[in-house]
């Protein structure tokens, strides 16, 4: 737009110029043909009075004679029609009017000089002549009153005087159209060369426009070409001196290069970009490859390559110019064969006249060994932080429905209990308890994976645990299937719950045996390991110490990075649909975390699976094992409970137990309601039985307000999931007694019984 813009206006400027020249041309030409015409029409003033003189003769009158009255004639009438336009010409030259009156004058006096001639052909051409000077003023506007005065002369002294205008007495009345049409021929040819000569004169205003124009442009290109010679003048003469200070200072640079390249930190060296030779290295590039430099100066880059990445050196070499920088990381191999990574940057260079390349490398070898550290550790706590969510929610949807499936076990306990085996309702039922049952076992696996179940650890040998179930292991993985064992005979003791870990040793040998459906081998072993800071550091969350591992491995079809990323995440399987819940894994997962261990898991496609449990090794002797009770009597009492469950169902159903084993029960749906009944309840209250997580206020907080006002009140807790009120890291804290939900009838009873039973403290 602003270039656009600047043509407009040097175009405009042009057309000014051109115009302001022709105008200038044009009013010189005016006022130079009005002198020249003020001088004619008094020549021709002059002129008319010498004619009249010598061709008019003497008048007589009588014996006397006298002038000839064409004499005065052209003395007095010349001098009126010549002296107006001489004064104009001299007085106001240039203007129109001037112009206008001169053209009427002249026309007039040449009528003049035709009448005092009586006629002559030769006055006729002064006619002619005067048009023709009359185009010197190049303005066709001035012959149209000349013509006109010549043809209104012609026709008026046609009529009356033609022997003077005509040179005959008498002719026609048309003849003056003839003189007419000469003059109008001799006008029309005048008006083209006036128009010629008026072109001819834009012409010159524009070819002098142009001559200027190109002056300016070549004065101003002389004028900045002669600052430009100075300037580079005066840079050469700066040059001159400043080259010998250059000189001194490239030799103080040569030699502080020299130090630098040499007492440089990281390995340097220069090499030829053709034959890519070594042409000189540094101390430090010789301590850290460990060549010595004339060994250095005898080999390529190539020797300091791995021969897989030489090819792409090649390439990169050819890609490099002399105007480029590259950088990257590449692998580079020392004297004795280690590989190192390095972080190369490159300068192009000449050495000695030839093309090469200055080499900075930098050993990050630490480095990337850090980064790749520091990213597995991301990954495993991305991971880390996935499944603690997914335990979360898995644990808040075991909660709520462990409350329905303590309704649905219990409500069918007590129907069971009123109808005989016989009773047709009673396969229904059973069925109904069967289900809820199996819910249960679903739930608590949840709670395993969630890390929120009860446990019951205690110092243990976890070589008798697959010891114990290596039969029924056997049994588990078919006929198929070898089961090797490799148990260390001084195994480090584990204080674990002895019931979870079968639970995961059984899961990881089923899971092992999915794996291989046509048959395999799998392999349990026991050791005592010492992890260090590096496989800490290489593992999240897995402090440094002593750990006894248990490894499941098998022969089976391995897994990918895909699924080993998802492999411990609930309801997540590769088996069909109908052969598994995915819950398997997750459950292991949960009791190994819950137990304060990890498991890791290294697999291959085709090329079989191992699960590492690591368990932290305590001091201690291993505690017999204790064996499952069969009692399963509904025992009873008279005491008052005080029962308090947010839940409706639960809380009726457990109620309905009590009554039938003979307790008096008081109901509260929270926590207020059940200060609210223990303060106005005037008898004894033997035992509060409490849900833990209750809106508004918590179990454990109930109790706390409780027992200040009934302070031998005994307490037991259920809860279907637990929280860091009574329990911390899966272990219920000493002195509380807990029931895990859902319940049976009898496991209600006899809990609350054996609460009862237990002497109050003075």
């Amino acid at each position: 737009m602003n270039e656009a813009t600047a043509v407009a206006k040097d175009v405009e400027a042009t057309s000014s110029r051109i115009q302001e020249l022709f105008n200038e041309h044009r009013e010189h030409i005016y006022k130079s043909t009005d002198r020249m015409f003020a001088v004619l029409m008094t020549v021709q003033w002059l002129a008319g009075i010498v004619a009249a003189y010598w061709i008019s003769p003497k008048t007589w009158v009588g014996a006397a004679s006298q002038t000839h009255i064409h004499v005065w004639a052209a003395i007095f009438l010349g001098g009126a029609i010549s002296a107006f336009p001489i004064f104009l010409a001299a007085t106001r030259p240039g203007r129109s009017s001037t112009r206008y009156t001169i053209a009427v004058g002249q026309m007039l006096m040449g009528a003049l000089l035709i009448h005092l001639t009586g006629g002559r052909i030769e006055t006729h051409f002064h006619v002619f002549g005067s048009l023709a000077f009359l185009s010197f003023y190049r303005d066709w506007r001035v012959l149209i009153p000349a013509t006109i005065v010549v043809a209104a002369d012609h026709f008026l002294r046609g009529l009356f005087w033609p022997q003077s205008v005509y040179g005959v007495l008498a002719a026609s009345e048309w003849r003056w159209l003839e003189h007419a049409g000469w003059v109008l021929f001799e006008d029309t040819f005048l008006l083209i060369a006036i128009r010629r000569s008026v072109s001819e004169m834009r012409d010159i205003a524009e070819r002098t426009t142009e001559s200027e124009n190109l002056n300016e442009s070549l004065e101003a290109r002389v004028a900045q070409r002669t600052a430009e010679l100075a300037a580079i003048n005066s840079e050469l003469q700066t040059e001159v001196s400043d080259r010998k200070l250059a000189e001194e200072a490239l030799r103080d640079s040569e030699g502080r290069y020299r130090l630098l390249f040499e007492s440089n930190p990281f390995p340097m060296w220069v090499y030829d970009l053709e034959d890519l030779c070594f042409l000189a290295v540094n101390e430090a590039a010789v301590h850290r490859y460990a060549y010595s430099s004339e060994e250095f100066l005898s080999m390529t880059i190539k020797d300091i390559r791995p021969s897989e990445d030489v090819p792409s050196m090649l390439d990169d070499v050819l890609k490099f110019s002399s105007n480029s920088r590259d950088a990257g990381v590449w692998r580079h191999r020392t004297k004795d064969g280690t590989i190192i990574d390095v972080e190369i940057t490159s300068y192009p260079l000449s050495f000695a006249g030839r093309p090469a390349a200055l080499v900075l490398a930098n050993d990050i070898t630490e480095r990337r060994r850090a980064e790749e550290a520091l990213q597995r550790s991301e990954t495993q706590l991305r991971q880390a932080l996935k499944m603690e969510a997914i335990g979360k929610l898995a644990g808040g949807v075991a909660h709520d429905f462990n409350n329905l499936l303590t309704a649905i076990s219990g409500h069918s306990e007590m129907c069971l209990r009123r109808l005989t085996p016989e009773d047709p309702l009673h396969r229904h039922i059973q069925g109904i308890k069967k289900t809820g049952e199996r819910a249960a076992a679903l739930t608590r696996q949840l709670l395993a994976f969630s890390r929120k179940q009860i446990l019951q650890p205690q110092v243990m040998d976890l070589n008798h645990v697959v010891v114990e179930l290596s039969k029924m292991l056997q049994r588990l993985i078919g006929e198929d299937i070898d089961l090797l064992m490799g148990l260390e005979a001084d195994l480090g003791k584990v204080k674990a719950d002895p019931n979870q870990l079968e639970q995961v040793l059984m899961n990881l040998c089923v899971n092992a045996r999915d794996a291989m459906p046509k048959g395999g081998k799998l392999t349990v072993e026991t050791s005592n390991v010492q992890l260090g800071e590096e496989f800490a550091g290489q593992h999240l969350s897995v402090p440094p110490g002593n750990y006894v591992m248990l490894a499941v491995s098998d022969t089976g079809c391995g897994m990918d990075a895909v699924t080993q990323a998802r492999i411990f995440e609930p309801f997540f399987t590769t088996k069909e649909v109908g052969k598994g819940t995915g819950l398997g894994l997750a459950t292991v997962y949960g009791i190994v975390k819950q137990s304060g261990g990890s498991i890791w898991v290294y697999s291959e496609l085709n090329q079989g699976t191992t699960f590492k449990i690591y368990l932290p090794s305590v001091q201690g002797t291993a505690e017999k094992l204790k064996a499952p009770t069969g009692v399963q009597e509904l025992v009873s009492g008279v005491e008052t409970v005080l029962l308090v469950e947010d839940e409706e169902v639960v809380r009726e159903m457990a109620m309905e137990i009590l009554q039938e084993c003979g307790y008096q029960v008081l109901q509260a749906e929270d926590g207020l309601e059940a200060l609210r009944l223990a303060g106005q309840y005037t008898g004894e209250i033997h035992l509060m039985l409490t849900d833990v997580v209750m809106p508004r206020m918590s179990g454990r907080e109930l109790a706390d307000q409780i027992t200040h006002l009934r302070p031998h009140l005994k307490v037991l807790y259920m809860s279907g999931y637990t929280d860091d009120a009574i329990v911390h890291h899966g272990v219920l804290d000493e002195g509380t007694a807990f029931l895990g939900k859902p319940f049976s009838m009898h496991a209600l009873a006899r809990k609350v019984r054996e609460l009862l039973d237990v002497p109050v403290a003075v």
